[in-house]
């Protein structure tokens, strides 16, 4: 080696043009993953948004009538196409029918006070009356309270939900598929419910039609 030569390798030791380049090329893979995962996280809070509101337009739409015929409760199933069209837009993605991604439960739940002729500070037992759907809740099997800001479950209510009069309960629970990696992660079960009291009568019936298979009447 010459000596003319160790001059210039000592400036090129000291040289720090290239190292934002180097820099950027490291970073850059972990931003997008960064990136990646605020679109997901933005999409999942968006579906619970999404699915809570269709939760509440079911059984808004259920609360209106006196008397739930089967034809209503198959236009209020068929609802969640309209009301939750990202359920429309994951099924043509993946191949497959829209009602495999997501599951829908209606039912009437009458309570009874715990200790007969309790007038004030009751306490309530709650009974299943009918449910209809594609996930339904079970007959004969007690209702528990449970914190109101509890993940839904079809054997619990929240504990604001017991009282004197009977309420409408629409369960929805869909699957999240993430749009990237979902080989990867698979999907997560989103589950969102929604509780009111019939608008006109004081427990919604259902007229029951022969060979009628889409409600579980309890008795």
């Amino acid at each position: 080696m010459t000596r003319d030569a160790l001059p210039m390798n000592k400036n090129l030791l000291h040289d720090a043009r290239g190292f934002a380049a180097v820099e950027f090329g490291l970073a850059l893979p972990v931003l997008g993953l960064m990136l990646l995962g605020f679109i997901e996280l933005d999409r999942y809070a968006w579906a619970g948004r999404q699915l809570e509101n269709t939760a509440h337009s079911i059984a808004q739409m259920l609360s209106q009538t006196t008397r739930v015929e089967p034809v209503d409760l198959r236009a209020a199933q068929d609802s969640v196409m309209v009301l939750f069209p990202r359920v429309l837009q994951d099924s043509a993605r993946q191949g497959h029918k829209w009602s495999d991604d997501i599951s829908v439960s209606m039912t009437t739940v009458g309570f009874t006070p715990t200790a007969p002729g309790c007038v004030a500070s009751c306490t309530y037992q709650a009974k299943v009356g009918w449910s209809g759907g594609t996930s339904r809740r079970p007959c004969n099997t007690p209702l528990t309270p449970a914190p109101n800001n509890a993940t839904p479950s079809p054997t619990t209510l929240p504990t604001d939900a017991f009282g004197p009069n009977s309420i409408i309960v629409v369960d929805l629970a869909y699957t999240y598929k993430p749009l990237f990696a979902e080989k990867i992660f698979g999907g997560v079960t989103i589950r969102r419910s929604s509780y009111l009291q019939p608008r006109y009568v004081s427990t919604l019936s259902y007229a029951v039609a022969g060979g009628d298979t889409l409600v579980t009447t309890c008795s």
